[in-house]
């Protein structure tokens, strides 16, 4: 019975490829009797040219194959065929229930000439290292005829070595006498591996073969450094970029000459380790347009120590300043108080020493300069700042503080807070006379005025007060209060046995005056 595939409840067998292991070719096949409890008892090959017409003969027959395990079978001896290239492998198949089949198509065989690397060896310079890196590798190629055993060398095949350092491949076509020569520049530790793959007219024919090195060859590896040539602290405007630039050099005796084609790395905490290459000189420009701190290093290789790295800070201005808590007000004094916290983004407080300057406008649209007030001086937080202020005799006007800005911040200002008490004045205040006599009750009398579009005018109905110091002391006494008529106009008396200094004051009960005293007059008694 002929099979072309394989059919439930009969045998079934197919051939494997030439085993190659001793330099001979050993053929194996593997058999499947009819079904359970059945036993294959006897395997035929038969072997055809693979393009032989249908009726041709077969150029060998094996009948003796032996059971080894598992359902394989061999020939005892190794299969010697009348040419190399590809085989059809039919095979007769029988079990012990009485099958019998043939199977004309039971697989392909390659009868090929056995390729062997008799020789291979790479060789390094005596001072391997980053001047001197050429490698190269000498071989030599066989071929062993599987039938014969003759061995003879294997001319005009074509080798590759693949360089492992550099992820690259060279070729070389072998001479007469099967030895080939390859050159090749290392990037680091060598070990090559040598690779004859029969092209496809030899692939029926020859064997692949594979020479490999047991361990690589080091290179010296030499120190480095990064020479910066441009300054660590980098100031780059708002919206601009700049240009750190260095040499990359290797100590070479017990000098440092430039590293060419050397990678770089220049790291920072959120932007990660970003490659750079310096050119044929050695010379770096890194372009940065990105705030941080940074460092710079030479990647380590086989030939090149990784270097100290080098520090660089980039500083940008960000946006990110803001000011919290501002208080801008004016007692009846006419003292001005400003207080307020300044952060820099999540960088929090500013550094020690940072300043903010507190802008007075008259009109709300020409400032300038009133102040200059540290943050974080002694006796505050270290983003707190505090300064007084006044312009002549108060804060009245437009306030605002601004931070100029650094090297990381961009400025940034506050708007603007006005101020206003009405300013307020007493005229009149001296005593009825200059000498008075003991208990001589002294009289005051005047006017309380506040200002109303550029001009005064009287404030009625508010308290005004008269106060003494009598000399030599240094505390003043309320002697009197009254409160001024519908005009603004006051009248103050009281009496002193001693001299001392007498004066009118209105103290503002409100947030919307300023206070205001008379002039201040010595009286002395007889």
């Amino acid at each position: 019975m002929t099979l072309t595939q394989r059919v439930p409840g009969l045998p079934w067998a197919t051939a494997h490829p030439f085993d190659y292991g001793d330099d001979h070719a050993h053929f194996d096949i593997t058999a499947w009797p009819s079904g359970d409890g059945a036993t294959v008892t006897s395997v035929t090959a038969r072997f055809y040219p693979l393009n032989a017409p249908a009726d041709a003969a077969p150029v060998l027959t094996v009948t003796d194959l032996e059971y080894l395990n598992s359902g394989v079978w061999r020939s005892p001896t190794p299969v010697v065929l009348p040419a190399f290239g590809a085989y059809r492998v039919a095979l007769d198949v029988r079990d012990d229930h009485g099958y019998d089949v043939t199977l004309p198509k039971a697989g392909t065989v390659e009868y090929q000439q056995i390729v062997h690397f008799s020789a291979y060896k790479q060789s390094v310079p005596p001072d391997f290292d980053f001047d001197h890196r050429t490698v190269t590798v000498h071989g030599a190629l066989t071929l062993t005829d599987p039938g014969t055993g003759q061995v003879s060398p294997f001319s005009g095949a074509t080798v590759s070595v693949y360089n492992n350092s550099a992820g690259y491949s060279r070729t070389a076509t072998t001479a007469a006498d099967g030895t080939f020569t390859i050159s090749l520049d290392a990037e680091g530790a060598i070990q090559t591996t040598g690779e004859y793959e029969p092209g496809r007219e030899d692939s029926w024919t020859h064997t692949h073969a594979y020479a490999y090195l047991s361990r690589p060859d080091y290179p010296t590896s030499e120190p480095t450094r990064i020479r910066l040539t441009s300054p660590p602290d980098v100031n780059v405007p708002a919206g601009g970029s700049a240009t750190v630039t260095g040499v990359v050099e290797r100590k070479v005796g017990g000098g440092w000459v430039p590293a060419p084609k050397t990678v770089v790395s220049l790291s920072e905490a959120q932007t990660g380790h970003v490659p750079y290459v310096s050119d044929d000189q050695g010379e770096l420009s890194i372009p940065v347009s990105q705030a941080g701190a940074f460092q710079l290093a030479v990647q380590a290789t086989d030939f090149l120590q990784q270097s100290p790295a080098e520090d660089i800070h980039v500083h940008i201005p960000q946006p990110g300043a803001q000011f919290t808590g501002l208080g801008i007000s004016q007692d009846a004094t006419g003292h001005g108080r400003i207080t307020g916290h300044l952060t820099l983004g999540q960088a929090g407080p500013p550094p020690t020493g940072t300043t903010v300057q507190v802008q007075y406008s008259a009109d709300g649209r020409t400032w300038r300069n009133a102040a200059t007030t540290t943050v974080g001086r002694q006796g505050l937080s270290r983003d707190q700042f505090l300064c007084d202020v006044r312009q002549g005799s108060s804060a009245n006007g437009y306030w605002r503080v601004s931070f100029l800005g650094n090297r990381d911040w961009l400025p940034v200002t506050t708007k603007a807070v006005y101020l206003w008490r009405t300013p307020t004045r007493i005229t009149g205040g001296k005593p009825s006379t200059m000498h008075p006599a003991p208990n001589q009750k002294l009289s005051f009398s005047g006017s309380l005025q506040q200002s109303s579009a550029g001009a005064w005018h009287g404030y009625g109905h508010a308290i005004v007060q008269l106060w003494f110091q009598p000399t030599g002391s240094k505390t003043w006494r309320l002697m009197s209060t009254a409160t001024t008529d519908s005009r603004g106009q006051y009248s103050l008396g009281a009496k002193d046995p001693r001299s001392g200094t007498w004066y009118v004051a209105y103290q503002s009960p409100d947030t919307h005056h300023l206070d205001s005293a008379s002039v201040h007059t010595w009286v002395g008694v007889k």
